[in-house]
């Protein structure tokens, strides 16, 4: 699978989720928040904004990996050539 975010899409914006399931395990998330029209929020209260969800692995080796993986992709922005698209 592939997904696609485009830079106009990005948003400062990142939440820690966590749920609790019908089993009374709590699973954990990270959001990252994507733009997305104000029309499409009616109530208030309905969060349903437009963002990329991460969920997080049960053992500490696992979610150790995942935020490594997420520094590297952070230092790969660091690198990468500008370009001339839009912002």
């Amino acid at each position: 699978m592939r997904i696609n975010v485009y830079s106009q899409e990005l948003t400062p914006e990142v939440l820690l989720i966590e749920k609790e399931s019908n089993t009374g395990l709590v699973y954990s998330a990270v959001q990252m928040i994507l733009h997305s029209s104000d029309r499409l929020h009616h109530p208030p209260a309905d969060d349903d904004r437009s963002a990329v969800t991460f969920r997080l692995p049960k053992s500490k080796e696992r979610r150790k990996e995942l935020a490594d993986t997420f520094r590297e992709m952070a230092n790969l922005v660091s690198k990468a050539r500008l370009e001339t698209g839009l912002d």
